[in-house]
């Protein structure tokens, strides 16, 4: 490999870890989005962010009118709802904090800093936190369903879409500075047969 080549590939892998630290700051967008089905075009009638989810939320706070407005009708009307509601939210309106979700903040930074050392690693750390980030909002969506609130869907945000793409834009450079030592043997294999 030339020493040009080299200089270009050792950059390459530095830039790797960009993605991975740009993911910190995708989940400062919307995770989920919480949402009446019942309209195609509806607006959301809360988002929230991966950091506000790992913190606790206060439905009181997230939630718009007229929606919030619609769920004190209901506790008021029917003070058994609240009960089904603290049996999925001890602390409701209050969801707890999750202080374990910030394990998938350490594997992201984890896959920054093992871009530049061995990054398989760093590829594995990135993909197991994004299935994390996944799994989360099935969870959310679980928690949506089990409220007995009809129409109610928890969806994707904008900030699980954009960190997603920029974990697989991690793992494709990984990949890449995984495979380009290999290729580059082989072509000079191939150079020294012909020579």
């Amino acid at each position: 490999m030339s020493n040009n080549s080299s200089k270009e590939m050792k950059l390459f892998k530095k830039l790797t870890a960009l993605p991975y630290l740009l993911v910190l700051l995708a989940l400062l967008m919307p995770l989920a989005n919480v949402s009446c089905s019942a309209k195609d075009d509806s607006k959301p009638i809360a988002q929230m962010t991966f950091y506000q989810i790992a913190s606790g939320v206060d439905l009181d706070e997230s939630i718009s009118e007229p929606a919030l407005g619609q769920m004190h009708r209901m506790i008021k009307e029917n003070p058994k709802v609240q009960d089904h509601f603290k049996a999925q939210m001890p602390n409701f309106p209050k969801m707890e904090a999750v202080p374990h979700l910030y394990g998938i903040i350490a594997a992201v930074v984890l896959a920054a800093v093992f871009s530049w050392i061995v990054p398989l690693a760093s590829t594995v750390m990135g993909l197991l936190s994004m299935i994390s980030l996944w799994s989360l909002l099935m969870k959310l969506s679980h928690i949506g369903g089990t409220l007995g609130i009809p129409l109610l869907k928890v969806e994707g945000g904008v900030g699980l879409y954009c960190a997603s793409f920029l974990i697989l834009i991690g793992t494709a450079m990984n990949i890449a500075t995984l495979v380009r030592p290999m290729v580059v043997a082989r072509r000079e294999r191939k150079k020294a047969k012909k020579g």
